[in-house]
């Protein structure tokens, strides 16, 4: 069997980190999530909790009534190193930021098995929110107008999907999934051939954050590049 090469990608820095996050932007522009401003810092939770500035007393005490259990990200030194420094017992996992981008490689000849069929969002799989996707747009009128996605349908129903999880400037956070029972397909390039396609043709520019090194390579697979790495913090509960 051929040994799987380990993944190398330098740290985003913390100087680019604010403008790097698209959850985090929008957030700050009251698109999505909710924000609270303490004396010297900020958090920003938008699925992720952002932390940035220095801690304070009033910030610290937030995250230990709060953000317990939640996904973290420093934004700044000081916060990662008083996550460190205090939680010691924190989970951490490495997640790839990839490059923005509106041009990717298509395959081609990707095929689905017999009874499979991948398709873009309509508006009855909208109306689905497979895997709650598209519940961050008000209507379809608007998903159809600021977001993108495709769905693999499968004894009438959706067992794959990729979507825009949300739309600012212009520019879309994606999320791919797959039922459990359905993974090892190709459902997911499926999906992605076909939506990010339908992007290219927008001139709509796609952020891909990849949780894992599987979501890296399929990343890559598709022409994006990495940005780099970051730590997610979750500290346990008490």
């Amino acid at each position: 069997m051929e040994k799987k090469q380990s993944v190398t990608v330098c740290p985003i820095t913390k100087n680019e980190s604010s403008s790097t996050y698209l959850l985090y932007r929008a957030a700050r522009n009251g698109l999505y999530g909710q924000r609270s401003e303490y004396a010297s810092t900020s958090i920003t939770d938008a699925m992720f909790v952002y932390l940035d500035g220095a801690p304070s007393p009033e910030s610290i005490n937030a995250l230990d009534k709060t953000y317990r259990l939640k996904p973290l990200v420093c934004l700044t030194d000081s916060w990662e190193t008083f996550i460190k420094e205090n939680h010691p017992d924190a989970r951490i996992f490495k997640r790839y930021m990839m490059m923005p981008s509106c041009h990717f490689n298509f395959d081609s000849q990707i095929s689905l098995p017999d009874g499979f069929d991948v398709s873009l969002f309509d508006e009855n799989a909208f109306e689905i929110h497979p895997f709650s996707h598209g519940e961050n747009y008000p209507s379809f009128a608007a998903f159809q107008k600021e977001g993108a996605g495709a769905v693999v349908w499968h004894n009438q129903k959706i067992v794959a999907s990729a979507s825009s999880f949300l739309t600012f400037n212009h520019e879309i956070e994606l999320d791919v999934s797959t039922e459990e029972a359905y993974r090892g397909k190709g459902l997911a390039t499926a999906c992605l051939n076909l939506m990010l396609r339908d992007c290219q043709e927008r001139g709509i520019r796609v952020h891909w954050d990849a949780q894992n090194e599987i979501s890296l390579h399929l990343a890559e697979k598709f022409g994006f590049t990495p940005e780099g790495c970051y730590s997610v913090y979750v500290l346990p509960g008490k």
